[in-house]
């Protein structure tokens, strides 16, 4: 298994800032623009960590310079001027990214087991202000505070944190953690990166779990939010209705894997 990386452990502040000043690219921007970059705040030390490694040409394009970068409390938005390898155009071209780095979080399914069986899993139900309703989601926001083997104790325990928080359910024990890979969820507007994760849970009583979920609100990340435990037999309609990327990527792979069957 690979390690759970999250950018910003890589280098500290002065090594990523003395590889970005050893760039090309840095070199040839403006002193104002260099000077934003040294004004860049502390807790954006993964973006910093993934400029550094950016590599300034590939098979495609060169970079030239930076033009222009801004930022706010989650996201730093950079534009360089670029030169195209197939016929030397200039152009200029911009991402989004996280401020902890590449390697934002971890989105994940919870699956239900009776009896040895798969027999529901539990959705995420939020209300999401750019997308202007309530939608179903995966389960999100799940940060390994540094590099962490994903076979080691302290992922599971952490892991086992983070969904009994989430969750809030009495007696919840995750019995078997399953990998799905990284996606990039929107490779044309961001550098992110997101891993995919499955658990399960054993259930013995299934209106044990909905006496604890049905009904329940929350609103402690900035946004209205409450889960659902849906039964496997409704996973058909249930991808009908569902536009969220996470979700329908984690069902493909879970499917690719032969863990669940449509």
């Amino acid at each position: 298994m690979s390690n759970v990386v999250c950018s910003e452990n890589k280098y500290n502040r002065q090594d990523a800032m003395a590889k970005i000043k050893n760039k090309r690219w840095y070199q040839d921007s403006s002193q104002e623009i260099q000077e934003k970059i040294g004004e860049i705040p502390e807790d954006f030390q993964g973006f910093l960590n993934d400029l550094a490694d950016r590599e300034e040409e590939n098979g495609f394009y060169s970079i030239k310079k930076l033009k222009q970068i801004f930022w706010d409390d989650r996201y730093v938005v950079p534009t360089f001027e670029v030169k195209s390898k197939k016929d030397n155009s200039g152009y200029v071209n911009s991402f989004v990214a996280w401020r902890k780095g590449v390697h934002r979080s971890i989105n994940s399914l919870v699956l239900v087991e009776t009896q040895g069986e798969i027999t529901h899993f539990i959705a995420k139900k939020s209300i999401r202000f750019a997308a202007g309703r309530e939608i179903y989601e995966s389960i999100g926001s799940i940060h390994p505070p540094r590099d962490v083997d994903e076979n080691s104790q302290e992922y599971m325990q952490y892991l086992q944190q983070e969904f009994e928080k989430t969750l809030r359910l009495p007696n919840f024990k995750i019995s078997r953690l399953i990998n799905l890979g990284n996606i990039y969820p929107d490779a044309g507007m961001t550098d992110t990166i997101v891993k995919l994760i499955a658990i399960k849970i054993e259930s013995s009583d299934i209106n044990e779990i909905k006496n604890y979920i049905d009904g329940k609100r929350y609103n402690d990340k900035r946004y209205d939010y409450g889960f659902e435990i849906v039964p496997i037999g409704r996973l058909l309609k249930f991808l009908a209705e569902t536009n969220d990327s996470f979700l329908l990527a984690i069902f493909g792979r879970l499917q690719a894997l032969n863990v669940i069957k449509l």
